[in-house]
This record gives structure tokens, C-alpha cells and sequence, in this order.
């Protein structure tokens, strides 16, 4: 019995092996026949899952979402845009206007609200169009500011329901300055190419410096004094020197 037991227990031990040999074999030498014959399912099993998803979401799709249902929600999408954006738009408006009003009040000054509803730019001219004139009181030559107290123009035509603005940077406007130094010097601002402004008419003998403030002079009609025109980006010791 001790030695039947033993022949038993070892052929256990080789079945295991054996078995898994053979399988290897099988799969190694019909693998090729495996393959072929799955290929030969593949399609039409992938033609026909297709199909009956296809058939599912236009059956179930159709009666979930409806045509004009997903116009309504993509009208309602673009209209939310654009109410954003009319929104932000308006709150920027709203930041400037009150700026504005703070520095009008603070120096007892009177202004007009206007938008601008055309521009002219170019190399040296830059020229633009607000929606008010000389029904809502404007005045030819006041000067034009944003926010709490920046120079960008004056007015140099005044019609009935509009006028034309000249920047400041146009090189057909000179406007009368002083810079915020210790002898507070005046000169003329006039624009030229590139956005810039150059100072004329200063003293030879008068120091220039970098980051010096230029406001206007307040020598003109209609021009109060105080406005910001710029700062000085380039020190010198000379006739002119040009501002942002």
C-alpha cells in the first residue's frame, strides 16, 4: 500500500506539467486557425453592435431631446454670452464714469458724457467721434479726459449732435504744459508718430528728468489746469524731449 500510495502521489506531480505542455502545444499549433476564425466574426459582430446602438439613440434620443428643444437651449447659450458681455462691458463704463465724476467734483468742474462712435488713426493723425454736440453744450477747444483726470484730446469741430476729437497724439494738436519739477516748467506738448508726445519751447538750460509728470498748463481757454498729458520717458538736458 506505502509503495501504490508513492506512485500515485508522483503521477499527480506530473499531470500538473504535462497538462500545461500540452496546452501550449495546442494553442502554438492552432493558434493560426484561432485567429482566422475570429477575424471571420469580428465583422459582422461589430456591424451588428453598431447598428443596434445606432438604432437605440436615434429611437431613444429623438424622444429625449426634441429639435426645438435644442435650439431654445443653444439660443439661451448664446444670448447668456452675450448678456456677459454687455454686463462686463457695462461694469467697466460704470468704473470709469465714476472716476470721473470723483475728479469733476473734487476740482468744480463741469463735464458731458460722450461715446465714441467712430475713429480715424494712422501713423500721425488719430482723430474720433463722440455721440454728443452742440445740442447737448459742447464747447469748441474743452479738453477731453477719462477716468480721474487723464488728457486724451480737445474738441476741434462741434456739430449739432456730434463732435470730432483730436488726441492728443496727433501731430496737428499742441496743447500748453508744465511739468510737476521744481520750477514747474512750461512748454508746448504736440504729437507725433508712434503714440508719443514731444515737449517744445522748453528752457535750454532746464533739466529734464525721467518719470517727470506733464499736466497741462491751464493757459488755454477751456483748458483746465492739472489734467494729466504724460510722463517723461527720456531725460534730457535739451529743446524737447518726448512723453508716453
Amino acid at each position: 500500500m506505502p509503495t501504490f500510495r508513492t506512485w500515485l502521489n508522483v503521477r499527480r506531480r506530473l499531470i500538473a506539467p504535462v497538462a500545461l505542455i500540452v496546452f501550449v502545444l495546442l494553442f502554438l499549433l492552432l493558434r493560426p486557425l484561432v485567429f482566422r476564425t475570429a477575424h471571420f466574426f469580428q465583422k459582422p459582430l461589430v456591424s451588428s453592435a453598431t447598428w443596434i446602438s445606432n438604432q437605440s439613440r436615434s429611437l431613444f434620443g429623438s424622444c429625449s431631446v426634441k429639435t426645438s428643444d435644442y435650439e431654445r437651449v443653444v439660443s439661451e447659450r448664446n444670448q447668456f454670452a452675450i448678456d456677459q458681455v454687455q454686463i462686463a462691458t457695462l461694469l467697466k463704463e460704470n468704473e470709469l464714469l465714476k472716476k470721473e465724476l470723483v475728479f469733476l467734483k473734487q476740482r468744480e468742474l463741469v463735464g458731458i458724457p460722450g461715446r465714441i462712435i467712430g475713429r480715424t488713426v494712422s501713423n500721425q493723425t488719430s482723430t474720433f467721434i463722440v455721440d454728443v454736440g452742440s445740442d447737448q453744450k459742447v464747447i469748441l477747444g474743452s479738453a477731453v479726459i477719462v477716468g480721474d483726470g487723464m488728457f486724451v484730446g480737445k474738441v476741434t469741430r462741434v456739430d449739432q449732435t456730434q463732435s470730432i476729437i483730436t488726441a492728443s497724439t496727433d501731430f496737428q494738436l499742441a496743447t500748453g504744459v508744465s511739468l510737476l519739477n521744481k520750477t514747474r516748467t512750461i512748454g508746448i506738448a504736440q504729437g507725433t508718430s508712434n503714440n508719443l508726445i514731444e515737449l517744445k519751447f522748453l528752457p535750454i538750460d532746464e533739466e529734464i528728468h525721467q518719470n517727470d509728470i506733464v499736466v497741462t498748463s491751464g493757459l488755454e481757454d477751456q483748458i483746465p489746469s492739472g489734467l494729466i498729458v504724460g510722463i517723461v520717458n527720456t531725460e534730457v538736458k535739451l529743446l524737447s524731449t518726448a512723453i508716453d
